[in-house]
């Protein structure tokens, strides 16, 4: 399953991408500090989460104003900003009624829209988040944090706040998230949303809040206190605390299934097993594909478009859908990497600077798996280039790729045609 992107304009001419999975009642997930697009395509747990939503809901989320797909130019930060984003994206997709969902610095904005527009709020859903918590800060801590974010080289700063969330090191490193970061956002737009998260207060906001209300916060949060989640679901008249094991904020780190049943129970979703069905689902797979597939995020459209024209030749490529949701992401690319009889690598400026193509690269290159580079543009590959040195390119400009399919389908079969032929004579 594969999210539909698309892009929406604020009355004021600001471009908001947006993103869609799945079917049924929507549900609106508003960026907290923040999550973007590309998250879902780099982060296997984002995509987890996601997906196990998409199972009974229209899962919609966006790029906030001044991050990803969306417009970077930025001036203005405020509550009343953040609140336009998400108005833009509800009203051009028609949803009405929809539950929301906030988390981390999106919470004050979710209650304040719930605020605004009480009619449209099916279900208010709030994890690890707050009313305010800036005057529960110091002064000395934030403006250390908004100074180190503003630093333009070493993102020291996006380092020091990612840090705290939780154990990255177990599913993605911190360094891949502080890339996409970097990727996404300049240091000083890093810096100005933070701030303007010191200076977001709802407080007077929530006792107004009718909607049911869920509010979730695990114990020892290591980002976010305890304590400002109790304190918030205290504001909000009947609102349902619950709290949660662990201490890491990311929602889509740590014991998810727990957050998940609790939102699926909340909703009156049915409440099933992911892991198991996720493992059984897994077992059937096949591991061989001809050849396997890397492409950054922006290149999704182009790589598609490959895979379904390989699909249409009786070429069997590996592709995003032979993973189910809760998987060991990592683990099952490599794997799938391995036990491809190729490797395609779409080359742009974008692949030559996504650190998740460099390793997916590596794996082949150290595999020694045929690697065939199809630049869709017309660059010389830098960071790759020392893993592709001794490779054929096939160009695949000038636009559209459409036009230079076929040949390439020929090639990527006598590749592995050859490949085929070099393992029976060895067999012999």
């Amino acid at each position: 399953m594969e999210p539909q992107i698309g892009f929406c304009k604020t009355p004021d001419g600001v471009r908001i991408a947006y993103a869609t999975l799945g079917r049924g009642p929507a549900i609106v997930i508003a960026p907290g500090y923040f999550h973007i697009i590309a998250f879902f395509m780099t982060i296997p747990e984002v995509r987890h989460l996601l997906e196990s939503l998409s199972r009974y809901h229209t899962v919609v989320y966006y790029d906030q104003h001044g991050a990803g797909l969306s417009d970077r130019n930025r001036t203005v930060f405020t509550l009343e900003s953040e609140l336009q984003g998400l108005e833009t994206v509800v009203d051009h997709l028609k949803l009405d009624p929809i539950i929301l969902f906030g988390s981390s610095m999106s919470g004050p904005v979710v209650i304040a829209y719930t605020a605004k527009y009480p009619q449209r709020v099916t279900h208010l859903v709030l994890y690890g988040t707050y009313a305010n918590c800036g005057k529960f800060l110091a002064e000395e801590y934030k403006s250390s944090m908004i100074s180190l974010l503003r630093q333009p080289d070493n993102w020291l700063g996006t380092r020091t706040l990612v840090t705290p969330g939780g154990p990255m090191a177990s599913v993605t490193d911190i360094e891949l998230l502080v890339g996409i970061m970097r990727d996404n956002i300049t240091p000083e737009t890093a810096a100005k949303l933070l701030e303007m998260d010191f200076r977001l207060d709802v407080t007077h906001l929530c006792p107004g809040i009718k909607t049911p209300t869920l509010v979730m916060h695990r114990k020892g949060d290591l980002m976010v206190e305890f304590k400002l989640g109790i304190r918030l679901a205290s504001l909000i008249p009947n609102a349902r605390f619950i709290p949660l094991e662990g201490n890491i904020h990311y929602p889509f780190l740590g014991d998810t299934e727990s957050f998940l049943q609790n939102i699926f129970k909340f909703l009156g979703d049915p409440v099933t097993d992911h892991k198991a069905t996720n493992a059984a689902s897994s077992k059937t797979k096949k591991s061989t594909h001809d050849v396997f597939i890397s492409f950054a995020f922006e290149d999704r459209e182009s790589a598609a478009i490959i895979h379904s024209h390989f699909k249409r030749n009786g070429i069997n490529s590996f592709w995003c859908d032979d993973l189910a949701a809760g998987e060991d992401y990592p683990r099952l690319l490599g794997t799938a990497i391995r036990d491809s009889r190729s490797f395609l690598l779409v080359v742009s400026n974008a692949s030559d600077n996504s650190d998740s193509v460099r390793k997916e690269t590596t794996i082949a290159h150290n595999n020694k798996k045929p690697i065939i580079p199809v630049r869709i543009r017309d660059i010389l590959p830098k960071n790759l280039e020392y893993l592709i040195a001794n490779s054929l390119f096939f160009d695949a400009f000038p636009q559209p790729l459409e036009q230079h399919l076929t040949r390439l389908a020929s090639d990527i079969k006598k590749v592995i045609g050859s490949k085929a032929e070099k393992k029976e004579k060895i067999k012999k």
